[in-house]
């Protein structure tokens, strides 16, 4: 069996497999073995079940469960994890145009058993007042959101999965490789070939490029995305992450440092890893924070750095499952920048899948089969990061 990338998603996803049937051989062929430029350890970390769409929600919640006890679960004789959990909280505001969704997406939260809660203006004023808001009307709070070490949860699956049997190849895979219809293997950079009926494609941002010669058309762009680091005179103790309605974030970190960033549709396409520019934030960041947070009127950026999002054009979502018209071609990708939160669920659905066992999460609507349909599964109307 072929695992190709071994980022959080290929790891859980070996880790998963080998968890239910050890008898596997399972190679995970990743290009990177440093994982400088891996999506996983450019994550920001945030962790959060303020979705929209039951899948997201569900699978958040797992994840969750999961980190509870991840440090003690995927330790090994070797090695042992420390996800170092956070759990500030995360705000997602909204104005008067979003509040009727932000509404309709807090009952679906409550209704799967979240305890999350609506704030208005004054409320949030009065628990938080760095956030006091010009413009907005409230926002949805949960206090067990928040943020882990994404490092940590990679290195947890990627050891634990050795130890079950995984081998791990440093190598790039230049072509996946079927006869008839039916998936035979992955030819890599070295010129070795890795012969298996099974390949799973976890290649994250680089996933739409390696399925395209097999006459898979993957709607999955590489997105490059900036996060800059930033001083303020506003103090992180007690304050959740916050999410204005547009889409800039700001998660507190310590002494006053926080992660700030905005996704917008005309980010650069492809594979560059250059960070934009400071000016990028003086001149569109820091006016949209400000307008509605006016506590963030002095800040200064102190450094940058930049990761690709996979970004799903039709829907935002994972493409989660079998591809229907390749025997043994399995896809997750597509996550848009909420990925990496997903790896617990989506590493046990894909084993679930392949070893054809019974469904602990029903996550077929996440399907490729939309896909090839054209049928999008929005998380709303608006935009959540």
């Amino acid at each position: 069996m072929v695992i190709v990338g071994g980022g959080v998603m290929g790891s859980s996803t070996a880790y998963h497999l080998l968890d239910a049937e050890p008898s596997l051989s399972i190679a995970v062929i990743e290009r990177d073995a440093r994982y400088q430029r891996a999506s996983t350890v450019l994550s920001d970390g945030n962790v959060r079940v303020q979705f929209n769409l039951e899948e997201n929600i569900r699978i958040s919640q797992y994840a969750m469960e999961v980190l509870e006890t991840f440090d003690d679960d995927m330790a090994t004789p070797g090695h042992r994890p420390v996800v170092s959990a956070r759990h500030q909280g995360n705000l997602f505001l909204a104005n008067d145009e979003g509040m009727a969704t932000a509404l309709a997406g807090l009952d679906l939260q409550r209704s799967l058993g979240c305890d999350v809660a609506w704030l208005d203006a004054g409320e949030i004023a009065n628990r938080f007042a760095p956030y006091r808001s010009v413009g907005l009307a409230g926002g949805t709070f949960h206090q067990k959101d928040g943020s882990v070490d994404p490092g940590a949860v990679l290195s947890g699956y990627r050891n634990k999965a050795i130890e079950l049997g995984a081998e791990y190849i440093e190598d790039e895979v230049v072509e996946l490789l079927a006869d008839d219809a039916m998936m035979t293997g992955a030819r890599l950079s070295s010129g070795d070939e890795v012969t298996s009926g099974t390949v799973i494609n976890t290649a994250g941002a680089w996933s739409a490029d390696l399925a395209r010669p097999l006459g898979v058309e993957l709607p999955v762009l590489p997105v490059m995305r900036t996060v800059y680091v930033v001083t303020t005179t506003v103090p992180t103790d007690g304050l959740p992450s916050v999410f204005l309605p547009s889409g800039v974030y700001a998660l507190p970190e310590n002494d006053r440092t926080w992660l700030i960033a905005w996704s917008r549709p005309e980010d650069p396409v492809g594979y560059d890893f250059t960070p934009a520019g400071h000016q990028r934030f003086t001149d569109l960041i820091w006016p949209e924070i400000y307008a509605h947070l006016p506590a963030f009127d002095s800040l200064r950026v102190e450094t940058s750095w930049a990761g690709l999002y996979a970004v799903n054009t039709l829907d935002g979502n994972a493409i989660l499952g079998a591809w229907p018209h390749i025997a043994g071609l399995y896809l997750a990708t597509g996550f848009s920048g909420h990925g990496f939160q997903q790896a617990p669920a989506v590493g046990r659905y894909l084993s679930e899948l392949v070893l054809g066992l019974d469904h602990k999460l029903d996550l077929r609507r996440l399907g490729p089969e939309r896909v090839i349909q054209n049928r999008p599964l929005h998380e709303h109307q608006g935009r959540l990061i």
